[in-house]
């Protein structure tokens, strides 16, 4: 008969380690795909954003603009400036990124996305950055010229003299 030994593996320690180590690889990978989701979701906003100030850039070019101010109070320029401020931020942030520190199967996706949310990036801000000379201009265009108006150049010249 064998005898039993008394040394017995410590089984609890490799089922822990086991779930232990389950458990990283999930909420990595639930990390990953937070990322992931986050940079495309950069993207589309980003694609969308874009595509609402090309749509008003293009009704002013080719309708020349509305009857009323677009900004007639100056309270969008600042905001206009604010949210191409943010985007280059977030802009700078995703070329910042080195995904080469990631498994080599999600540092090719997560650069893959990254490319794609700073492409989309890029031409928001520079649709915002358009769009808010296009506001500034279409709005210049409606107001009324302050000062003095004249019928010819003689009237012009004679200002002039006068002084």
């Amino acid at each position: 008969m064998k005898e039993a030994q008394t040394d017995t593996p410590r089984l609890e320690l490799i089922y822990n380690r086991v779930e232990a180590d389950s458990q990283f690889s999930l909420d990595y990978l639930r990390a990953v795909d937070f990322v992931v989701d986050a940079v495309v979701d950069a993207r589309n906003n980003a694609e969308a954003t874009g595509k609402a100030c090309n749509l008003i850039l293009a009704h002013l070019a080719k309708t020349g603009g509305y009857e009323t101010p677009l900004d007639p109070t100056g309270e969008l320029t600042p905001k206009s400036v604010a949210a191409e401020a943010t985007v280059k931020k977030t802009l700078f942030a995703l070329q910042e990124v080195d995904w080469s520190v990631l498994p080599a199967e999600h540092a090719e996706e997560m650069s893959a996305r990254s490319e794609e949310a700073i492409a989309a990036l890029q031409k928001l801000h520079d649709a915002l950055v358009d769009l808010r000379w296009a506001v500034l201009e279409h709005d210049a265009d409606l107001e009324e010229p302050e000062g003095k108006t004249f019928g010819n150049v003689d009237d012009v010249i004679a200002d002039l003299r006068n002084g």
